[in-house]
């Protein structure tokens, strides 16, 4: 009976990391990287892009490292990744499709640790990877792909008509690319915890960053947090996938 029921527990398969696949999207990838290239230039005109070298190469060597850890079915060889500082003070950082990735150095200035700067930007890595942008566009009105620029590009970037909203963190991309429904912001959570992992960074420490800047917001409130729903139960979960996920 004791062989048995060791035989039993060796046999029991261990649970599985998460699969998170992206949604239905109308747009294509070279689509998406046109539109986050040009939203790109609209971003470095209207916020203050830091010029800090020593900053600029931290994100960027992070950012790297995550990027070599996408999951090789969710690779898009037409993506291509960047990572600047912008120099405010709030604490946020966004994602534009096809690459671009923004973190304010208030979120720098928050982190206590190499690995919680990792936990954002793996978080909104995986927004770009998973193409919840176009995805975003694609469930909200039936664009025409062939006028896509002046339909989609012109109603998300104002440019001088379209201001910057709310404390320079969101240009007038912020209603479909800034700002995703609590079930996109859940599968950016758990294939951002996949990709820390793989990139041999502790998840763990996405769930810790959460925490870190609710401390942090007694003066105004996290902005990153406000833009991105919290439910009770996230770093729960964020901390359940971090357990079934192997580090690289």
């Amino acid at each position: 009976m004791v062989a048995l029921a060791a035989g039993l527990t060796l046999s029991t398969p261990a649970a599985a990391q998460t699969r998170i696949d992206p949604r239905p999207n109308r747009f294509s990838p070279a689509q998406d990287v046109e539109l986050g290239r040009r939203a790109a230039a609209e971003v470095r005109q209207e916020l203050p892009v830091s010029r800090d070298r020593q900053a600029d190469s931290y994100v960027q060597r992070i950012g790297s490292r995550l990027v070599a850890a996408i999951p090789a079915r969710l690779r898009q060889p037409q993506f291509r990744y960047t990572f600047q500082v912008v120099d405010r003070k709030e604490i946020n950082a966004f994602a534009l499709p096809g690459g671009p990735i923004f973190v304010n150095r208030g979120m720098l200035d928050a982190a206590r640790n190499e690995g919680e700067v990792a936990g954002v930007i793996a978080h909104e890595l995986s927004h770009v990877v998973l193409r919840h942008g176009t995805a975003q566009a694609t469930k909200a009105q039936p664009f025409q792909l062939g006028s896509f620029a002046g339909q989609v590009l012109g109603s998300l970037i104002g440019g001088k008509t379209g201001a910057v909203i709310s404390q320079g963190s969101q240009i007038g991309i912020g209603t479909y690319f800034l700002k995703y429904s609590r079930e996109y912001e859940r599968e950016a959570d758990l294939l951002g915890v996949q990709i820390m992992a793989g990139a041999g960074y502790d998840p763990h420490h996405m769930a810790n960053m959460f925490q870190t800047i609710e401390r942090r917001g007694d003066n105004g409130g996290p902005e990153w947090l406000s833009d991105h729903p919290s439910p009770a139960n996230r770093y729960a979960a964020i901390n359940r996938e971090a357990a079934l996920v192997r580090r690289g």
